[in-house]
């Protein structure tokens, strides 16, 4: 199977629900093996997200790609990958009218 035929394949839950299609593939490509796929959620039910599954979270590929996750685990590794806010404190200028 090539790259290309994962590209926009549909990336089903352990329930067979539809979370997204595949966006980008991470391999090695001289093992031939898939390190993760990025999944984006379009606009299904996870509102335009995108997100990295790693290989040992897919079930079977196929027609589509099952993974061995539900809804609320999927939603947990998106929570995951958000960028942690900035932590440095904003600093107010004031202007002084001198």
């Amino acid at each position: 199977m090539q790259v290309s035929e994962f590209l926009g394949k549909k990336v089903l839950d352990k329930n067979a629900v539809e979370i997204g299609k595949v966006s980008d593939v991470d391999l090695m490509p001289k093992e031939g093996i898939i390190n993760s796929i990025t999944v984006s959620t379009g606009d299904m039910w996870l509102r335009n997200k995108n997100f990295e599954i790693k290989s040992s979270d897919i079930d079977q590929i196929g027609d589509y790609i099952l993974l061995n996750l539900v809804g609320s685990s999927i939603e947990e590794i998106i929570e995951e990958e958000k960028e942690p806010e900035s932590e440095t404190p904003k600093k107010r200028l004031t202007l002084n009218k001198d």
